[in-house]
Order: C-alpha cells, then sequence, then structure tokens
C-alpha cells in the first residue's frame, strides 16, 4: 500500500516563504557578489535538504514500512514492529533535529508521553505511532492514516501466524 503525504496550510506557507526570502535575497545582493553567494549557498542547501528529508510517500509491503523523500527513504522492518496506532502530535512537542514546518514535519522530536521520536509528516492529525522492539519510535504521516494502520496491523498478524 502507498499512500501520499498531505502538506498543512502552515508547512505550505512557512516553505514557501523561506524559499521567497532566499530568492529575494539572490536577486538584491547580485552587486555583492560575498553576499550573494552566501544567499545562494543557504538557497542551494535548503533546497538540498529539503529534497533529502521533506516526506513524500509512505509505503508498506509484507517486509518494510518505507518513509520516503524524494532524494532519501528510511525503511523500517516490519518483523521489528511491537505495535502500531494513530498518532496525534500535540504543541508541546520539542523539536531535538529537524524541521518544524519547512517542507514538512522531519527528524528528532521529544513528546512528554511518548518520549523522543523520528517523524516524517506533512500535517498532525494524519499520523500514527510506530513502536519497534527495540524501543525506538517513529511518527510517519500520510493521506489516509486509518487505512495505512490496518494495512499494517494486517501485516503484522500475518507475520505472527507465519511463526
Amino acid at each position: 500500500m502507498k499512500n501520499k503525504i498531505v502538506y498543512s496550510k502552515y508547512v505550505i506557507a512557512v516553505t514557501d516563504i523561506a524559499y521567497g526570502i532566499f530568492f529575494i535575497g539572490c536577486i538584491l545582493t547580485l552587486h555583492d557578489k560575498p553576499l550573494f553567494y552566501t544567499f545562494l549557498a543557504a538557497f542551494l542547501i535548503a533546497i538540498i535538504t529539503g529534497l533529502m528529508f521533506g516526506p513524500w510517500y509512505i509505503r508498506a509491503d509484507k517486509d518494510y514500512v518505507i518513509a520516503r523523500s524524494i532524494l532519501k527513504s528510511k525503511k523500517i522492518p516490519v518483523r521489528d514492529i511491537e505495535s502500531i496506532e494513530l498518532f496525534q502530535p500535540t504543541m508541546g512537542a520539542v523539536r531535538i533535529l529537524g524541521s518544524g514546518g519547512f517542507m514538512g514535519y522531519w527528524g528528532m522530536f521529544k513528546e512528554g508521553d511518548i518520549g523522543r521520536y523520528r517523524a516524517f509528516y506533512g500535517k498532525a492529525s494524519d499520523c500514527f505511532l510506530i513502536r519497534m522492539k527495540n524501543g525506538e519510535k517513529y511518527v510517519p504521516g500520510c493521506e489516509t492514516p486509518n487505512k495505512m494502520v490496518e494495512h499494517i496491523k494486517s501485516l503484522l498478524a500475518a507475520l505472527k501466524s507465519e511463526n
């Protein structure tokens, strides 16, 4: 099952504003080469970072749950999943390393009731929580989280019946 990630209006606004500031900064500093190259480098780093980490889609098959960006993917082995449930991150989540709106929500976050987790979503209302057997936690999100959670639960059930 493959499911795209939908960005919230906030994520779209933050991303557009950030790219707009870098673009305008490059245009306004054309006459000052060192400053222009600084803006250009920051602009390119922002684009590459967004392409590497910005959530694009979630896919689940019998072996892996794959969180995919345009340039990179994270494979979560289904056999290592302890549990999965719908989950909605709160405004109280603390970003440790990553993005809290630029090209989605991605990176390492900490929430009071569940602790540290890796996020990969575009809208907080579209999330689910994956708890791993080794204690790691992932919070991906997608367009239809209910269907994705049920699909992954069925994969886990099939895996348990094989053993």
